[in-house]
């Protein structure tokens, strides 16, 4: 199932959820109407409603970044959210393999001791950067509200006049560009699903993990972060030490002798050059343009036996009018 769901910041909470299921058939649930009935049937609580769907991993749910919804589900509704595949994740782990609309951006990283142009992996693609690279031009008008509307909290809250036709507008065209972009990658094989499922469940745990949250530019960022993305394997290294600026425990090898040892300003890699500012985003590449096909032009051939059978009957049947002349 394809699931969207609206969560704010400080002051989190979810206002709708929407699920199109594998018949394109979209659901809209507000939370805010429907309270606890949303979660739990108060008259039989053996009916777990919304709760059974999220909380059970084999009910496989399409997602974009629900770390923070994921966050929010837990902290607030009491709800464990499992089984997602993220698609910001997804498409990283698939960056530079499967076609694009657009020039992916590359940056210049050391292979194998030589210096070597490379599909950019550092950050994680936005809304629009998935449209620009993965979702053709002709779908862009059907998603137009949800690329550019802003919607406020009190917006989304509000429920005087029941669910405002802006908030459905929005959610359903969240679906779609969900679903035009998910077309793009391959599921299937296992081995591969497995690293996809790891994967997309370890970043979206790194706002439920924390102990305290920032809301900083350490935590709310488009980088990558390390040892979330499984390659080849689901094992990741133990974090032993917390990073002082996005407070993930790390391993030690994030971190200098010196940090280690006093357990003072540890601050690890990706904070270090957050902190300095030397990480800069790259520009969307240019548009991939179609090459029209040159038709193919019938070369004409001459056939000449047949020009000579041409030439020969006309070259006789002169010499005989010039004999029939002579004769006369």
């Amino acid at each position: 199932a394809v699931v969207s769901t609206q969560s704010t910041g400080i002051n989190s909470f979810i206002g709708i959820i929407a699920v199109t299921d594998g018949f394109g058939v979209t659901f809209i649930f507000d939370v805010v109407s429907l309270g606890t009935y949303l979660w739990v049937t108060p008259e039989d609580p053996t009916e777990l409603g919304m709760r059974e769907f999220l909380e059970i991993a084999y009910n496989e749910k399409v997602m974009f970044d629900a770390r923070e919804a994921k966050d929010c589900l837990k902290h607030v509704y009491g709800v464990e959210m499992k089984g997602m595949f993220d698609l910001r994740i997804v498409e990283l782990m698939n960056r530079g393999k499967v076609k694009t609309h657009a020039v992916l951006p590359h940056e210049r990283m050391e292979v194998d001791n030589a210096s070597r142009e490379v599909v950019a992996k550092t950050f994680l693609f936005t809304h629009e950067e998935m449209m620009t690279y993965y979702i053709k031009k002709e779908y862009h008008p059907s998603i137009s509200y949800f690329n550019t509307a802003e919607i406020s909290e009190k917006a989304w809250r509000n429920r005087k006049n029941g669910l405002d036709e802006n908030l459905i507008r929005y959610m359903m065209e969240t679906q779609k560009f969900l679903i035009y972009l998910w077309r793009n990658f391959k599921f299937g094989d296992f081995e591969k699903d497995k690293l996809l499922w790891v994967s997309s469940e370890r970043y979206n745990n790194l706002y439920v993990e924390k102990d305290r949250r920032t809301y900083d530019r350490f935590e709310v960022n488009d980088i990558t972060p390390k040892y979330v993305v499984c390659i080849g394997t689901t094992d990741q290294p133990l974090g032993g030490v917390r990073c002082e600026r996005c407070k993930r425990m790390l391993p030690s090898n994030e971190f200098s002798d010196l940090m280690i040892r006093t357990r003072q300003n540890c601050i690890c890699s990706i904070c270090a050059l957050i902190e300095s500012n030397s990480l800069k985003t790259p520009k969307i590449g240019a548009v991939i343009k179609k090459k029209k096909k040159k038709k193919k032009r019938k070369k004409k051939v001459r056939i000449e036996e047949e020009n000579n059978d041409d030439s020969s009957s006309f070259s006789s049947s002169s010499d005989d009018e010039n004999q029939d002349e002579n004769n006369k």
